[in-house]
């Protein structure tokens, strides 16, 4: 592993960040310790900055492959009996017979079957990021009854535990 001193390991170490926003990762990219990465950050206002900026990036792009398998969605292939199926065609001659052939790539290889398929998860946590006031969860806390969340100041407080703890006595005293 080189050493901080022998290279200038903070671009590598910021494009790993930018790439997959983990900060380990971006460490052993650069080759430096995390000690000696967060110890840099303390010391140099820039590349604090410049370290939260390429956090954001690495979060963009999460972000927008999340969008894109929620809602563009991705092919999966289609498994038949433990085999892969293949894609084929149905052609009709001039003689009205019927018959199928494979599908076959630009190279001539077979296509296999898919089907699109999308992630609901990815969707409702897409939504619930940039929409919250419509698609968070709503926690409502109320008081007695459905009422409104009533506070008691420190001497109402200091009675209702005096009344209580006298309330506990008496149990006690006829038990």
């Amino acid at each position: 592993m080189p050493t901080p001193a022998s290279l200038d390991w903070k671009p590598i170490f910021l494009e790993a960040l930018r790439h997959m926003p983990i900060i380990r990762h971006a460490c052993e990219a650069a080759g430096v310790h995390r000690v000696t990465a967060w110890r840099a950050r303390e010391a140099d206002e820039g590349f604090a900055a410049a370290w939260d900026d390429a956090i954001e990036d690495g979060i963009d792009k999460a972000e927008q492959e999340a969008y894109r398998r929620a809602v563009d969605g991705w092919h999966e292939p289609v498994i038949d009996k433990g085999r892969l199926a293949w894609a084929y065609e149905r052609k009709v001659s001039e003689e009205g017979i019927e018959s199928f052939s494979p599908v076959l790539d630009a190279n001539g290889q077979p296509v296999p079957l898919t089907v699109r398929k999308h992630s609901d998860g990815l969707l409702t946590f897409v939504l619930k990021g940039r929409r919250r006031n419509v698609y968070g969860d709503k926690q409502e806390i109320t008081g007695a009854n459905g009422g409104p969340v009533t506070v008691l100041d420190e001497t109402k407080k200091a009675a209702r535990i005096a009344a209580l703890m006298e309330l506990a006595k008496v149990r006690k005293d006829i038990g």
